[in-house]
């Protein structure tokens, strides 16, 4: 018989978090799922942790139990840690919720209370991987490995784990001097392809780590011919042990080549103005604490960029617990918050990173990119010019002072900080196409036309198949009625590269509309609406040329969609002329309007 909430109080107030979750609390006090009211230790607990999540303690714990599970399908993560952990103290043999509140304290960086909920979630079941690799963690960070192997030895093989119980046991193995136990582990990793790259990463950093230098080098070589995510991070630890083994000359030819392909990476740079100093540089893993950081951090930087955002966390934070000056880390971490639109705490993740760390730099451009996100523009620019002129020499400061004042169509102030951005660089390359189309834009906006179109011609000259330049330049040739067998041919070229960019098939719909060929910009308009739906120009666009095509209650009802979808407040007239008036004969070549903002960006 399944057991029921005792209600010891009602819904007293309205939760913070939404009025959906209320709504949803309300309707299900009376479903099974949580038991008994929370009573003595247990409901003093509660009490508090409702007082830090700013809710009331009188609350049903169902109530905070689907306050959480909204919390965290909502992305707010801080709440849903603190909702799951309240009703936890309600309901503390619930295993299901004990899980969820160990995950969610974990990927918020509480560690502690992980740790104590861990102990207890494997009481009830032995294998519980999570729960265990949290307990190895801990023991790691103590040296006590003959406890750390014990429930490595013990969790689940399932998911994540069949990568990192192999790479944790053979950092176990290897503290005990147990070298051929280690690459017994690591050679578990060959049963799934995906896995060389840390196999071999990882051997190599064992292999450092006990001396086996031939080894060594030879699983580093093998790691950078793969397709290593983080091919920063391996070139830094080969660089060093090629130093390291004497080989100074080998170690700054690897850097400088890295550095010929990625220009002022700051990680690299470093390490070899070091080098070229007389500096050694220190070994990356100096104890068993620092390999199971690094496999951590490999873990993390894996699947950054999927849907592996609360699992990135939770290593990163893992890793920090291990190693908390390991500054990849806390920018692998800033990177996932500002991912999730976690503006404020990347600010401060990044802002954990001290001065003396590579990252330190980039740490700051990015802490300016995410005020950026939060509308401090005036304190953006103001930390980056301040940067700028910390470094003379450097341009990532004034390039994003530059990208910033763009995007806030500051074209003029824009203009002029790209222009000093090419004062710096002083003879440009290849590398530097994207600057001359980013300032290109701000020109075209600013209808400096002929200064704009000669630095997309430029941006041309160094990546003829661009598409975005090809996009943007032929459209502009379109709109003004100049070069239009040239513009179509680009725009044509653009859309072979691109075929699946709504904003690049809507050009050339536009260019066949602005010819007066509309049938063909019907087909190729409809297909860009149905590429970006929700996209008010373009649906404006098809209207456009439905109404030319004769197509007219079709165009009537794509102009009505367009302002549904939030056309611009400037263009709204526009649209409600056309939808009392339709439109008049078609405009000359010159005239035209479009969707250059997004085709450019």
């Amino acid at each position: 018989m399944a057991r029921t909430i005792q209600i010891c109080s009602p819904l007293s107030r309205v939760t913070p978090l939404s009025r959906a979750t209320a709504l949803l609390a309300a309707a299900a006090l009376s479903l099974p799922l949580l038991s008994g009211c929370a009573n003595s230790a247990s409901e003093q607990s509660g009490k508090a942790m409702a007082a830090t999540a700013g809710v009331s303690a009188r609350t049903s714990p169902l109530g905070y139990y689907l306050s959480g599970r909204l919390a965290r399908d909502e992305q707010d993560a801080v709440r849903a840690a603190d909702f799951y952990n309240i009703a936890l103290a309600a309901d503390p043999g619930n295993q299901t919720l004990l899980q969820r509140t160990m995950v969610m304290m974990l990927a918020e960086g509480r560690v502690p209370r992980a740790m104590e909920l861990a102990k207890r979630r494997i009481v009830h079941q032995d294998d519980a991987a999570m729960a265990r690799l949290i307990l190895a963690t801990d023991a790691i960070r103590a040296n006590d490995l003959s406890v750390a192997r014990m429930h490595l030895q013990r969790a689940s093989r399932a998911d994540y784990m069949s990568l990192l119980q192999p790479l944790l046991l053979a950092w176990v193995e290897a503290g005990d001097n147990q070298f051929d136990k280690a690459k017994k582990a690591l050679d578990q990793l060959n049963s799934r392809t995906v896995f060389a790259p840390f196999r071999t990463y990882h051997t190599a950093l064992v292999s450092d780590f006990a001396g086996h230098d031939k080894i060594a080098a030879a699983a580093f070589t093998e790691t950078l011919k793969s397709s290593a995510r983080r091919v920063t991070r391996v070139t830094l630890h080969y660089g060093g042990f090629l130093s390291r083994s004497g080989q100074q000359d080998k170690a700054e030819a690897l850097f400088d080549s890295f550095l010929t392909r990625v220009p002022g990476n700051p990680v690299i740079s470093d390490a070899r103005d070091q080098l070229r100093q007389g500096k050694s540089l220190s070994a990356p893993v100096n104890s068993v604490a620092d390999g199971v950081a690094e496999a951590f951090l490999s873990a993390g930087f894996a699947i950054t960029g999927t849907r592996g955002s609360e699992t990135a966390r939770i290593y990163s934070h893992l890793a920090l617990h291990l190693r908390p000056d390991l500054g990849a880390a806390r920018m692998l971490l800033a990177e996932v918050l500002e991912g999730q639109e976690r503006f404020e705490d990347a600010i401060t993740a990044y802002g954990k990173i001290p001065k003396t760390s590579s990252y330190h730099w980039n740490a700051r451009i990015r802490t300016a990119a995410n005020m950026n996100n939060l509308d401090r523009i005036e304190e953006t620019v103001a930390l980056l010019r301040g940067m700028a002129k910390e470094r003379p020499e450097d341009t990532s400061a004034l390039v994003t002072v530059a990208r910033i004042l763009r995007s806030q169509d500051r074209f003029e102030e824009a203009i002029a900080a790209f222009g000093e951005v090419f004062a710096r660089i002083g003879s440009l390359k290849q590398r530097h196409w994207s600057l001359l189309y980013e300032r290109g834009i701000a020109l075209e906006r600013s209808k400096q036309w002929k200064a704009a179109e000669a630095d997309f011609l430029k941006a041309l000259e160094f990546r003829p198949d661009e598409p975005r330049v090809l996009n943007y330049l032929g459209y502009s040739w379109i709109d003004q009625g100049l070069n239009l067998d040239r513009a179509r041919e680009m725009i044509e070229k653009a859309v072979s590269q691109r075929p699946n960019d709504g904003y690049v098939v809507d050009s050339l719909g536009w260019v066949y509309y602005r010819l007066g060929q509309y049938d063909e910009a019907v087909k190729h308009l409809e297909r860009a609406v149905e590429l970006r739906p929700q996209d008010p120009i373009i649906n404006d666009h098809l209207g456009d040329a439905y109404w030319r095509a004769g197509r007219k209650l079709e165009a009537n009802f794509q102009w009505s969609h367009a302002i549904a979808l939030g056309a611009e407040k400037k263009s709204i007239p526009g649209i409600l002329d056309k939808l009392s008036n339709g439109l008049g004969p078609p405009e000359a070549l010159g005239h035209g309007k479009g969707n250059k903002s997004k085709n450019g960006d």
